[in-house]
């Protein structure tokens, strides 16, 4: 089960299979798992993004772990 966690909102669970590659260096998620996380992109380049439900000015950034 996977859900994203950020800071005064969080997403529903989801059931995912996780693929790990030894060639990634950071997470990738399929356009399916972003969409059922409601996550709407902003800027890709600049790791800008919001939940679908976020009023259309809340932009959220990328974290790092």
């Amino acid at each position: 089960m996977v859900k994203v966690v950020a800071g005064d909102a969080e997403s529903r669970e989801f059931l995912v299979d996780v693929l790990v590659s030894p060639l990634a260096d950071e997470p990738l998620i399929s356009d399916l798992l972003a969409d059922e996380l409601e996550i709407a992109v902003e800027s890709f380049g600049k790791g800008l993004w919001r939940f679908r439900s976020d009023p259309p000015g809340k932009l959220r950034s990328s974290e790092v772990r």
